[in-house]
């Protein structure tokens, strides 16, 4: 059986040899190079950069849009770098259905170097202006975040922006319903306690995978990683704070969020292709330590116009949670598309049938209401059982020609993200939006022999007979299969 990849330096070989990673030897300089060079390489679909020589940080390496397309996400699981979307969701579904706990160690790569409170300086690290007109250089972009609960002990693992303040602080963005908010604002910041954090920068593919997916509430995340990877996580414990982390990430940054302090931060050109978020007074996260491997690699996942690595984590990641939701509930899914150009806020959903009348609303209940995608979605796109899913010119086809204006639904008041850019200023502060669900289907009590158009497509408009006669002469009537 296939398995996934813990060690970033693993999953950069498997990268090289797939062909799916540079390795820049020309020096770079941090201060926006490095991320220019990784955004115009996203938007190019170009492979992972590797730039091994950056200015002003010998000994120090640059890395990014490692996860970026959907043949770096196979080879982040061990499979084919050529499976399809769909075989690549059933797996990850059919893994993340058998929890595996993991491993704690008591030595790690992580912690081949450790810097002491006293001697913390997050400009030691070669963290990079990512975007022209960024608040700052941020840390927290391609990392996974572990809090702990403190009443129930489930940990959370998050990918959240971290923007270094100065020497010992970073700022961030924590938004109430996130899992990170959560713990902090329902169980820290009432008794005006200290909550610890541990930022982890390269964390490893499937570290990544599971701190930029929503699993559900109280799901294990560490347990998901070990799905994921085929076998026990393995976990180190930190050095100051009472929690454990990925004992092969390459940097490691302990602290804690302090209560009742904030600092400026922001903004941060987003996973929107926006910069929609201004500078305000963010949260603290003091630095008491710093671990980090020999030769160490930091991480960069450059948000903005499609696609980057939040774009196909989400695709695969909340694709598989809506489709096991509507399974769960008898709806006769024949697959969830959550296309990466839509950066998180449209979901095609194909039916293999149509059982009943309206079930365009039942779909959209289903879909809305799934914690996680839930706040992302704003355009659900729901076609019938001729069109395949993952088949844009199809989907755009039934759009355009089955979608009956009047058969849009219009959704107000319903949970969104506040980064969204066409939110308006009111919205975005209560993190309450307006959405959309096109519905592409017949309706079921329009007559097949009299009201459905029959579709002019090879698949449909000739005999069976005639299709294969034809698919297996192409080759001969001089077409390249």
């Amino acid at each position: 059986m296939a398995k996934g990849i813990q060690d970033t330096r693993e999953f950069i070989e498997k990268l090289e040899a797939a062909g799916e990673l540079v390795r820049i030897k020309k020096e770079v300089d941090w201060d926006l190079e490095a991320g220019a060079i990784l955004r115009r390489g996203a938007e190019l679909k170009a492979p992972a950069a590797l730039m091994e020589n950056v200015k002003d940080y010998p000994g120090w390496r640059l890395g990014g849009n490692f996860l970026a397309s959907y043949r770096r996400y196979a080879i982040a699981l061990g499979l084919d770098p050529d499976t399809p979307v769909p075989e690549i969701q059933d797996e990850f579904e059919r893994r993340t259905e058998h929890p595996i706990k993991p491993e704690i160690v008591s030595e790690a790569p992580c912690q081949e170097n450790v810097i002491e409170e006293k001697d913390v300086d997050l400009f030691m690290l070669p963290a990079p202006m990512v975007h022209w007109g960024d608040g700052g250089r941020y840390l927290g972009t391609y990392c996974l975040e572990v809090e702990k609960d403190p009443d129930t002990g489930w940990v959370n693992w998050g990918m959240y922006r971290r923007m270094i303040h100065d020497e010992r602080h970073l700022g961030g963005l924590v938004l109430p319903y996130q899992d990170v908010g959560r713990i902090l604002y329902e169980k820290y910041a009432p008794k005006g306690e200290g909550m610890p954090f541990a930022l982890v920068l390269t964390p490893g593919p499937i570290g990544a995978i599971v701190s930029a997916t929503s699993f559900g509430v109280e799901v294990s995340e560490p347990e998901m990683a070990g799905a994921l990877l085929g076998e026990p996580y393995k976990l180190v414990r930190c050095k100051t704070v009472p929690l454990e982390v990925p004992a092969e990430a390459e940097v490691v940054i302990e602290g804690e969020v302090v209560p009742g302090l904030t600092v400026e931060e922001g903004p941060f050109g987003e996973y929107t292709g926006f910069r929609t978020s201004p500078r305000m007074p963010r949260n603290v996260f003091r630095v008491k330590c710093i671990t980090y491997r020999n030769n160490a690699i930091v991480g960069i996942s450059n948000m903005g116009l499609p696609v980057d690595d939040c774009d196909i984590i989400w695709a695969i990641g909340f694709a598989v949670r809506v489709r096991r939701a509507l399974k769960r509930e008898g709806i006769p899914v024949r697959g969830v598309n959550w296309i990466p150009e839509g950066c998180g806020q449209m979901c095609i959903v194909g039916l293999e049938r149509i059982p009943y009348a309206n079930i365009a609303s039942q779909v959209a209940d289903i879909v809305f209401g799934t914690r996680g995608p839930h706040m992302y979605v704003h355009h659900l796109i729901i076609v019938g059982p001729e069109c395949d899913p993952f088949n844009i010119a199809e989907v755009i086809h039934d759009f355009a020609n089955c979608c009956h204006p009047k058969r849009i639904q219009i959704r107000h008041d319903e949970t969104s993200n506040p980064l969204i850019p066409f939110l308006d200023f009111e919205e975005r502060v209560w993190s309450r939006g307006t959405k959309a669900v096109y519905d592409c289907t017949w309706p079921l009590w329009w007559d097949p022999r009299i009201e459905v158009p029959p579709r002019a497509g090879f698949k449909f408009i000739y005999p069976k007979e005639v299709q294969e006669k034809v698919e297996k002469n192409w080759k001969e009537y001089g077409f390249k299969e």
